[in-house]
C-alpha cells in the first residue's frame, strides 16, 4: 500500500522530540505502571484516583484531581467526562505555579489514572495546543521503548 491511513510512527506536536526538546516531560501512566515508578523531580498528578499512602510516597509532590464524591459515580472533573480543556488549564496552571516558585519545581509530570482513561487522555492532551508547546508527552515505560 502506497499510502497509510494512520502513520505507525506518531506526528503529534505533543510528543517528545528527543534529548533537545526544551519542553516539560509529561508521562500518562496507570496506576499500576505509577506504582515503583516514584522519583523525587517528578510532580504525580492523580486523575480520578486516590492513592494509598504507599502510591503517594516517593514523588516530590503529589496532586490530586477530579475524584468522584461520595456516592457518585463520577467528579466534577473525572478524566472520563472531561470536557472544554479542563485538564490543560491544570496543567497550565501547575506551570505558571511552578514559574512563580509557588509549588514543587517539577521536571516531569505524571498523570496517574485509571488503565480504562489512559486512552481518551493522551487524545484530549494530544487535541490542545497550549499543552503541546509546554509540554512533551513521553511513551509510557515499557520494555520495548527507550527514554531519551
Amino acid at each position: 500500500m502506497l499510502f497509510q491511513r494512520a502513520a505507525s510512527v506518531s506526528t503529534s506536536p505533543v510528543m517528545r522530540k528527543g534529548p533537545t526538546d526544551q519542553r516539560i516531560r509529561l508521562q500518562v501512566l496507570s496506576t499500576a505502571e505509577a506504582r515503583g515508578h516514584a522519583q523525587t523531580d517528578i510532580l504525580a498528578v492523580f486523575l480520578g484516583v486516590e492513592p494509598s499512602e504507599a502510591d503517594a510516597a516517593g514523588w516530590g509532590d503529589v496532586r490530586i484531581w477530579g475524584v468522584p464524591e461520595a456516592g457518585s459515580d463520577h467528579g466534577s472533573l473525572c478524566v472520563c467526562c472531561q470536557t472544554g480543556g479542563q485538564l490543560g488549564r491544570l496543567l497550565i496552571g501547575l506551570m505558571q505555579e511552578r514559574a512563580r516558585g509557588v509549588c514543587f519545581f517539577f521536571k516531569q509530570i505524571d498523570l496517574i489514572c485509571l488503565s480504562q482513561d489512559k486512552s481518551g487522555l493522551i487524545q484530549s492532551l494530544q487535541a490542545d495546543p497550549l499543552v503541546s508547546s509546554l509540554y512533551a508527552l513521553k511513551p509510557a515505560p515499557s520494555r520495548f521503548s527507550c527514554d531519551y
